[in-house]
């Protein structure tokens, strides 16, 4: 019997000031894309969401239109998985590990992020693509992470081919899978670096992150999702390591 054919969407939140840094991303078998396009179609009309959706662009004006987002989201994620990873900005020591290149430390968390968070779904003679947000600073070829990435998976899972078919750059502001993600994301990385505890909290943010967790069967975003929890995970990294501050 053939094998599956599943799509793999990654971003990573921009929130660099920040000490904790969030990859995430949603996985799924391709034959599901067309139906959760369909119904995102269906919720954009309906609710004049027609631009990017970000978590950055979150307000008070437009809570309830995130909130059904959110709401679109769980009512699809037995079929579509999300998972993050949480790192410690605090512990990379880019000097000493990733030859004082920051992108290079970037490609090597998201090397740990899919070869963990997503490895477990492939079995044999399945094929995966993945889809990054693009970045502007990349100097690393996509070809060089599948090839690493093929090697981790097969070494790992003990996998008899290599699954992974391509990685490949995708502009978020066409694909409503990355977009989704970002503001998963965006809201555990709010979490986690307390932003919501500030006096100067957008309302909107500190609410629509809850209503996140509320959906996702958690207490709130900070906490470390456990292994068994595939649906929406999160993941705290911590490298065996860390740099000395």
């Amino acid at each position: 019997m053939a094998g599956r054919f599943l799509h793999i969407y990654c971003d990573e939140s921009r929130q660099t000031a920040d000490r904790y840094m969030v990859i995430g991303g949603l996985i799924t078998v391709r034959e599901n894309e067309e139906l959760f396009l369909q119904t995102m179609n269906l919720y954009r009309q309906s609710n004049k969401m027609l631009s990017e959706l970000k978590w950055t662009k979150v307000s008070d004006q437009k809570l309830n239109e995130y909130s059904a987002l959110i709401d679109l989201f769980f009512s699809v994620n037995r079929a579509f998985h999300f998972k993050s990873i949480v790192v410690d900005t605090q512990e990379i020591d880019n000097r000493r590990y990733n030859k004082s290149d920051s992108e290079l430390g970037f490609y090597k968390m998201m090397y740990q992020f899919l070869l963990h968070s997503f490895g477990d779904y492939l079995k044999p003679d399945d094929q995966a693509i993945i889809y990054l947000d693009y970045r502007n600073t990349s100097k690393y070829k996509l070809s060089t992470l599948a090839a690493i990435l093929n090697n981790g998976l097969k070494k790992k899972y003990n996998l008899p081919t290599a699954p992974i078919k391509n990685v490949q750059a995708l502009d978020s502001k066409s694909s409503n899978f990355i977009q989704v993600a970002d503001v998963l994301m965006g809201a555990i990385g709010y979490q986690m670096n307390g932003a919501h505890t500030r006096t100067v909290a957008k309302r909107s943010k500190v609410l629509l992150a809850e209503y996140i967790a509320k959906k996702a069967g958690l207490i709130n975003l900070q906490q470390p999702t456990p292994r068994s929890q595939r649906h929406f995970s999160i993941w705290h990294f911590h490298f065996r390591n860390p740099a000395k501050k």
